[in-house]
């Protein structure tokens, strides 16, 4: 992947919760979700999420970071001195996603995708 999650902040704390990412080759968001889960015995996940994120389209470089708070806000990127841009983007949620230790959230590539047709 090209995008890996660095760090967790202030978990439990909706004013200020938020997910960490490098970009470690040039990409399209859009083809990046988050899942918020919980861990399970044996080292896994549970395969069914209450609430997603499915970044919405936009280029990031090899060296920019993708910081997502959990709380509702206004996207936004700065440019950094180095030539780097931080991208603050904002899941929207209404309650914190780490309330206790087996909370997580996974990062997954999806490259393609099919629309269910209106009936």
């Amino acid at each position: 992947m090209e995008l890996v999650i660095t760090a967790i902040g202030d978990k439990g704390d909706l004013k200020s919760e938020r997910i960490g990412m490098k970009v470690l080759k040039d990409c399209e968001l859009k083809f990046y979700l988050l899942f918020k889960t919980e861990k399970i015995d044996g080292g896994g996940f549970y395969n069914r999420s209450k609430e997603s994120y499915w970044f919405y389209p936009k280029k990031v470089k090899a060296g920019d970071k993708v910081v997502v708070y959990s709380k509702r806000g206004i996207d936004k990127s700065e440019e950094k001195s180095d030539g780097t841009t931080v991208h603050f983007i904002y899941w929207g949620l209404t309650e914190p996603i780490f309330t206790n230790e087996n909370k997580i959230v996974v990062l997954s590539q999806i490259n393609d995708w099919t629309m269910s047709n209106k009936i």
